[in-house]
C-alpha cells in the first residue's frame, strides 16, 4: 500500500491522473462528503453511503457491490472517501467482491485520518454485534488531505485526538508526549502542527500489529450498547477503563493513570448512559483480550472477563474516572 499525505483537495485529482492514467473512476462517499466537497469528485460517477455503526451491515456492503455489478465503466479505479466506518464497509465489498479492482482510501475526518488503514483486516457489524464479520483487505493508495481537517470544528478535532492518544500510550511515550503538548497548548489549530501529528501517528500505525489500549473494551462497549454508543465516545472509555484495570492490577502507576486521565479528559469529556450496557455486558461469556499498559508507550496483551470488566467499570465510576 502507497501512502499519501497532500495539502490541497484539488491535488487527489492529479495524482490519480497519474498513477492510473486514462482508468474509470466511480466514487462511494460519505453521504457528508458528497453535500460539502462536490468539488473533488465527478458527481455523475459517485455513489453516497450513509455512515455509522447501524449502516456498516451486510446491507450496506451489497449495496456497494449492487452499484458496482450496474457500473457502465469497465476496470475501473474506486475511490472512497469517508470516515472509519465508509472506508470498513466499502473494503469488506472490494474484498469480497468477484473481481479485484483498484482502490483508493481517502479518509475525511480527523479520526479516520489518525486510524490509517495499515491493518489487516476490514470489518462489518451483523446482528448489532460490532465488527463480527472480518475479511482481509489492503487498499492500493491511502491519501490523506489537510484540506480536509480545516472543514472540521475545533471540538470535532480535540474529541478526535483519543486515536493519537491510545497509539502513544500503547506504543511510543515520545508522542504520548507529543499529543499533551498540543491538547495543553491548543495547537489543533495549527496546520503544521497537525500534519506532524497525522505523518508520526501514520507512521507508527503502519508498524503496529493488533489492539491497542482501549479498543477491544470500546468494541466489547459498542456491542453491549446495540451500536448506539459512538465510537469515539466509546474509545475515551476503553483507554480509561483499561489503564484503570492496569493500574488496579499493579502493572500501571498511580502517576501514569493520573496522566493518562487528564489527557483524555483533555480530549472532551465522553457522554453516554452506560448503564444499559453494563448490564448487558455482564451478561457476556467470551473472554476479552485487552491490551493494558504497563508504563507510558509500553503495553502488555491480557486476558480478562466481562464480569471482571463490569465491576472494573463500576469500580471506575464511583472513583470518579468515568
Amino acid at each position: 500500500m502507497e501512502v499519501y499525505l497532500l495539502d490541497k483537495k484539488k491535488e487527489l485529482s492529479d495524482l490519480i491522473a497519474s498513477t492510473y492514467p486514462g482508468r474509470g473512476i466511480i466514487y462511494f462517499l460519505d453521504s457528508k462528503v458528497k453535500l460539502f466537497h462536490f468539488d473533488v469528485v465527478d458527481v455523475m460517477n459517485s455513489f453516497p453511503i450513509f455512515a455509522g455503526e447501524r449502516g456498516k451491515s451486510v446491507v450496506g456492503v451489497m449495496d456497494i457491490q449492487n452499484h458496482l455489478i450496474n457500473s457502465d465503466l469497465n476496470d475501473p479505479v474506486v475511490v472512497v472517501m469517508g470516515g472509519g466506518t465508509v472506508l470498513d464497509m466499502s473494503g469488506f465489498a472490494l474484498a469480497t467482491f468477484t473481481k479485484k479492482l483498484k482502490t483508493i482510501f481517502v479518509p475525511t475526518t480527523f479520526s479516520s485520518q489518525l486510524e490509517g488503514f495499515f491493518k489487516e483486516d476490514v470489518y462489518i457489524n451483523f446482528n448489532r454485534v460490532k465488527d463480527v464479520m472480518r475479511v482481509g483487505f489492503h487498499p492500493n493508495l491511502l491519501v490523506n488531505i489537510m484540506e480536509f481537517t480545516k472543514t472540521q470544528s475545533f471540538e470535532e478535532k480535540r474529541k478526535s485526538f483519543i486515536q493519537a492518544v491510545t497509539v502513544g500510550l500503547s506504543h511510543s511515550k515520545k508522542f504520548f508526549k507529543t499529543a499533551f503538548k498540543v491538547i495543553t497548548s491548543n495547537l489543533l489549530s495549527n496546520e503544521e502542527m497537525i500534519k506532524h501529528i497525522l505523518f508520526e501517528s501514520i507512521q507508527m500505525r503502519a508498524n503496529i500489529k493488533g489492539n491497542l489500549v482501549g479498543e477491544e473494551s470500546a468494541r466489547a462497549l459498542i456491542t453491549a450498547s446495540k451500536l448506539e454508543m459512538p465510537y469515539l465516545t466509546a474509545l475515551q472509555y476503553g483507554v480509561l477503563i483499561e489503564s484503570f484495570i492496569s493500574n488496579k492490577l499493579g502493572f500501571f502507576s498511580d502517576e501514569s493513570f493520573r496522566e493518562v486521565y487528564n489527557l483524555v479528559r483533555m480530549c472532551g469529556n465522553a457522554h453516554f448512559d452506560l448503564s444499559s450496557a453494563v448490564e448487558a455486558l455482564s451478561y457476556q461469556e467470551d473472554p476479552l483480550r485487552v491490551r493494558l499498559p504497563v508504563k507510558i508507550g509500553s503495553s502488555i496483551e491480557h486476558q480478562i472477563f466481562p464480569g471482571f470488566l463490569t465491576e472494573m467499570i463500576y469500580s471506575a465510576h464511583s472513583k470518579g474516572f468515568l
